[in-house]
């Protein structure tokens, strides 16, 4: 039997959840076209403004904030490093 109280470690996160559409369409024009990945890799901000087929990626500030910082050779690692950015997860060693 337990006496003492279990306590929690609290985690901060960002919550994700209104702009999980547009990261998913941003990913998927990224994946499909290798003309806005390349945009997206070399100048993330530029290629949010920019758009995809005449659609723009409505992200909240700080989900844009984070997006724009990352710096990725590859669409996998730009994937990881995005949720790891998101998420606060850290990258496993």
């Amino acid at each position: 039997m337990f006496t003492k109280p279990l306590t929690r470690q609290s985690i901060a996160t960002l919550d994700t959840s209104k702009d999980t559409d547009s990261i998913s369409r941003l990913l998927v024009a990224a994946a499909i076209n290798p003309k806005f990945c390349a945009a997206l890799l070399t100048n993330p901000q530029h290629a949010l403004q920019t758009g995809f087929g005449g659609e723009g990626f409505p992200l909240s500030q700080t989900a844009r904030d984070r997006l724009v910082s990352i710096r990725a050779s590859t669409l996998p690692e730009f994937v990881f490093k995005l949720n790891e950015a998101l998420t606060g997860s850290p990258r496993p060693t």
